[in-house]
């Protein structure tokens, strides 16, 4: 799958940026702005990775993930343009799963009861977090039915699971995200499980899809 050195150094590479970032927040020195590209650049690496063995779609899926995160690293971020970035990444990510599931059928006997609980589960959180919504209300709303068919169409195609694990992670992740903004739940430990739980998502999607027709 990684096709030789090339493809091992870019996932090294951008495994190694990822866990940079992550010490920032531990008082290693690294000062805005430069932490913005910091952010970004693993996911762009992954996107470099994928565009190499022309999973095009998968590569620009990537890439507006990482103009997302460079949009919430701003300050002051720039949520509104952030969650219309990974909304877009999250709408390539669902076109891969529905030309998986088109091309090869849906996952049975339990895809689809699976992806039912993931849609349930996603409605009752978007119920619970209204009400502490305010003006983010519509695009919050609008991202969360985005992310959620991205995730039930991942459950139902017939990917490898790695990529299903991958959808599943984005979708703890954001969960994660919008406790902190809605909620105001913020423990110590929220911030680092958001960060490695949102790398490993997009590592086991872009390892799960490569080698998808894009």
């Amino acid at each position: 799958m990684l096709q030789g050195r090339s493809g091992i150094i870019l996932l090294s590479v951008s495994a190694l940026m990822a866990f940079v970032y992550l010490m920032v927040d531990y008082g290693l020195p690294f000062a805005y702005p430069a932490t913005v590209a910091l952010k970004a650049s693993g996911i762009l690496l992954l996107a470099v990775f994928a565009a190499r063995r022309s999973a095009h779609l998968l590569a620009l899926a990537l890439a507006f993930s990482a103009i997302g995160d460079a949009m919430l690293a701003l300050e002051p971020s720039r949520l509104i343009l952030g969650i219309a970035a990974f909304g877009l990444a999250h709408l390539l990510y669902a076109t891969l799963f529905l030309r998986k599931m088109l091309a090869d059928g849906v996952r049975s006997p339990w895809g689809g009861p699976l992806a039912f609980v993931i849609l349930v589960y996603g409605a009752l959180m978007l119920y619970w977090l209204q009400p502490g919504m305010g003006d983010l209300r519509i695009p919050a709303s609008l991202y969360n039915g985005i992310i959620l068919v991205m995730a039930a169409l991942a459950i139902l195609s017939k990917v490898r699971w790695i990529a299903v694990i991958g959808a599943l992670l984005f979708v703890g992740s954001d969960t994660l995200i919008a406790l902190d903004l809605f909620k105001g739940f913020d423990p110590a430990w929220r911030g680092p499980a958001v960060w490695i739980s949102y790398i490993a998502a997009q590592f086991c999607l872009t390892l799960g899809l490569v080698r998808e027709p894009s």
